[in-house]
């Protein structure tokens, strides 16, 4: 009875030395108990009680005892699994099962009074007692020990937990060196938390390790481990106090069963509720903790944590981090864009279009950005993938038109798949079209307004007649032209084209006595032909692009002539700018001044021919708008020309014009008045003017300089009729050196050598008057006409003309493109 005495006694007191150790283990084992944060973090489970006491009532078949217990157990542990065979053996000493109480740790009973069975492990180091000797290879060996040696560390373990802890340092290392001797694992674990509270930690360790490798059974095992980790609790605090990462990180490699990382990740949370985001980053980088890391960064707030973040988050393939990265790469876009690195803001446009779709917004944004730098390709491919999503998205269909106006197969592919593109497309082509006066791009596109005008890809027929008249000094000076021509000509697609039959006839003065001519000057009266008939064979085409203008035209004429005939014609092309106008023109055209230049005539004698002048050049123009009625406008050409048995020259012409538009002021019935100064210079290389061997009969000063004021306007298009005059005036100045009569050399001459034709020097007013007009009849025919009168020094020069044309279809309105002047090949530019 005694010896069951003092078991029951060392088996309390070892539960109070347990129980006493419970708070400096708290301190050592650190466990975490995550706040709620949304961030997806299970938290660590409860550790599970300690059954010691409870296996000890139930041994003892303490009903009362062991039920308060368990009762206990359960309150603190909400969440414990009970084991099974727990509740196997409660359940049989409380008579719910039938059969003998069957304890954990039944001994024999012969012995229990041997001494080294009077201590147990301490509840909270061991969380099982009593197990019986044939099963407990350790509990074998040290029934060997006498009772007399351990009886020191037996009453050492009867004491208050107070009163162990008061011991002295000397006492406690030679009760250590005295468990050292016995190696039995119970005074291990004992000394082991014995040396907790002491703080002598390294003894402490020395323990606990000697219990891990003595033990046998798992609860001793684990027991033995717990010290350890009270232990390195302990030196974690201290080095956590301390900010010591790189101990820490030590601690770390040499955790082996999680324990370290499990404390230092405790930590990093509770640094971060204190908002010491430095420290927190750094101890979730030891224990590779994402996302805390990522969530220390990005609460810090700064520029350069905030690259960190955004690289971790790109940096790891999960959901939640790849749509961190996804939200970083957003955010980057906007922020580039807004600071202007368009470049930079496409690629993280490309880049996130890579870890998801884009939103509307997104895709817009490497439009804008592509568009800065001028990437149309980039831009276009992106607004296409907006205006995909939002098909009635104007502002985007817009730009995609401006983006690609210049490249009508790219227009016409978005206008057939979008109809906000194709929409747009038309009615700026059409806004833009009428003050261009591209009136045939403007019926292309169904515009109403020129649709009821005119229909125009109808088949045209036409006549006209007209007349030009050159005079001047008496003589070789006058010149009339009357020209007759029928046509054909009709739309295909996006290109105008006629062709026409010319009868033409040329009648020129005669030279008088005197006058030199051909190869001589003339002593009698002149017999030799003064005039010819003759036709020729043309044909045209025009076509207009949104932005841009091509003509074409190519003639064969005269067949009959003195001279042999050649093919002429002219190719003119014009780019219209936001602001700017920009045309040229390669030509190739007779010399139309007089008989001898336009289609060459015979000598005297009618035995030889020559003239027929050539003027081969380039002429350009470029014409910008300061003003909403304002403009500038500058035109130069350069030529050649050549004609049989004429000298060669080069001629250069300049031209400078101011406009101001004041039709606004006037009339709502005008399209526009433009009127301003000028200044035109005009220099040929020789003066070939004259009619004999060698000469042009062509004007061709060696300076002639105008300046001076125009004035044009023009009515309303698209009405039954309309009205276009012209007019200038100008002071000019002509100068002309004196070049040889015979410039080409003495053979073609029956003359003296250097015979010449004289200086001379004019200055006087200069000027035109040009009218023209249409008017439709009914919706088939339309008559136009024109008059004009020009003047200079010794020089007037008379014009008219008139056209009649059918076309099939209905009209009720004419346009300013069909004015028979307005003609590229007359005008000279494809405007």
């Amino acid at each position: 009875m005694k010896a069951r005495f003092t078991r029951t006694s060392i088996y309390l007191a070892l539960g109070a030395v347990a129980t006493s150790l419970v708070s400096m283990q708290a301190v050592g084992q650190t466990k975490t108990t995550y706040k709620e944060k949304d961030l997806g973090i299970i938290p660590v489970q409860q550790d599970q009680p300690d059954l010691t006491g409870l296996w000890y009532h139930i041994n003892e078949r303490q009903v009362q005892q062991a039920n308060e217990e368990f009762a206990r157990l359960k309150a603190l542990y909400p969440g414990w699994q009970v084991p099974q065979e727990v509740e196997t053996e409660l359940n049989r000493i409380n008579g719910r099962l039938k059969g003998t109480i069957k304890p954990v740790a039944s001994k024999p009973k012969t012995e229990r009074t041997q001494p080294e069975q009077l201590i147990e492990p301490a509840p909270k180091a061991i969380e099982q007692v009593a197990e019986s000797g044939e099963s407990t290879g350790s509990t074998q060996k040290q029934q060997a020990v006498p009772a007399s040696k351990a009886l020191p560390l037996e009453q050492f373990a009867q004491l208050t937990p107070k009163a162990r802890a008061n011991a002295s340092r000397q006492q406690v290392e030679t009760l250590i060196a005295l468990s050292n001797q016995l190696k039995r694992t119970d005074f291990y674990l004992l000394m082991g938390w014995t040396s907790i509270d002491k703080g002598m930690l390294e003894m402490a360790v020395q323990q606990f390790t000697e219990a891990l490798h003595s033990s046998v059974r798992d609860i001793d095992k684990q027991s033995a481990q717990q010290g350890l980790n009270s232990v390195t609790g302990i030196k974690l605090q201290q080095a956590l106090s301390l900010l010591d990462t790189t101990r820490l990180a030590q601690f770390l490699k040499s955790d082996d069963n999680g324990y370290v990382k499990e404390v230092l990740q405790g930590a990093a949370w509770q640094q971060y509720d204190a908002k010491n985001y430095d420290f927190a980053e750094a101890l979730f980088d030891l224990v590779n903790d994402n996302e805390g890391r990522y969530l220390s960064l990005i609460a810090k707030g700064s520029d350069n944590a905030a690259q960190i973040a955004f690289d971790l988050a790109c940096s790891i393939n999960t959901e939640i981090f790849i749509r961190r990265c996804a939200d970083g790469l957003a955010s980057r876009q906007a922020q580039f864009y807004d600071t202007r690195r368009f470049k930079e803001s496409i690629e993280a446009g490309k880049s996130l279009a890579r870890l998801r779709p884009l939103s509307t917004d997104e895709q817009a944004l490497i439009g804008w950005a592509a568009k800065e730098i001028q990437d149309t390709t980039t831009a276009t491919a992106a607004f296409e993938q907006v205006l995909f999503k939002t098909p009635s998205n104007a502002v985007i269909a817009n730009e995609l038109v401006s983006l690609n106006q210049s490249d009508d197969a790219t227009l016409n592919r978005l206008a057939l798949k979008f109809s906000e593109v194709k929409r747009i497309f038309q009615e700026r082509t059409t806004r833009n079209a009428w003050p261009r006066k591209q009136f045939w791009l403007a019926y292309q596109n169904d515009d109403p307004q020129a649709v009821t005008a005119q229909t125009k890809d109808g088949l045209t027929a036409l006549y006209g007649i007209n007349t030009r008249s050159r005079s001047g000094g008496e003589g070789l000076g006058n010149f009339d032209v009357l020209s007759q021509y029928i046509g054909v000509g009709s739309g295909y697609e996006n290109w105008l084209w006629q062709v026409s039959l010319d009868y033409k006839q040329f009648y020129s003065g005669t030279p008088q006595v005197d006058d030199w001519f051909g190869d001589r000057q003339l002593d009698s009266s002149f017999l030799g032909i003064s005039g010819f008939e003759d036709t020729g064979v043309r044909a045209e085409a025009y076509y207009q692009a949104p932005d841009f203008n091509f003509y074409a035209n190519l003639e064969y004429a005269m067949f009959e002539q003195p001279v042999s005939a050649k093919v002429t014609g002219q190719i003119s092309a014009t780019r219209f700018l936001a602001n700017t106008t920009v045309a040229a023109t390669l030509f190739r055209k007779a010399k139309e001044d007089s008989l001898l230049s336009q289609t060459g005539t015979f000598y005297a004698n009618r035995k030889q021919s020559w003239g027929y002048v050539i003027e081969s050049g380039i002429r350009g123009l470029v014409a910008h708008s300061i003003a909403d009625n304002m403009s500038v406008a500058g035109t130069a050409q350069i030529s050649r020309l050549e004609g049989e048995l004429v000298a060669d020259n080069s001629v250069l012409s300049l031209r400078g014009d101011v406009s101001y538009d004041i039709a606004s002021l006037v009339s709502s019935r005008l399209d526009y008045w433009r009127v301003g100064p000028f200044l035109s210079y005009t220099s040929y290389d020789k003066n070939l003017s004259g009619f004999t061997v060698g000469n042009g009969g062509y004007f061709s000063p060696s300076q002639f300089v105008s300046i001076g004021g125009y004035s044009e306007l023009l009515t309303l298009e698209a009405l039954n009729w309309q009205v276009k005059l012209r007019s200038s005036l100008a002071l000019s100045r002509v100068k002309q050196e004196d070049d040889l009569r015979f410039p080409i050399g003495q053979e073609h001459s029956s003359v003296e050598e250097g015979v010449s034709l004289g200086e001379s020097t004019d200055t006087g007013l200069s000027g035109n008057l040009t009218a023209e007009g249409q008017y439709r009849i009914n919706h088939n025919w339309i008559v136009a006409g024109y008059i004009g009168k020009a003047f200079a020094v010794e020089y007037q020069a008379f014009e008219a003309g008139i056209q009649i044309r059918w076309r099939e279809g209905k009209g009720t309105g004419v346009t300013s493109d069909e004015l028979l002047l307005s003609s590229p090949r007359i005008s000279g530019f494809a405007l």
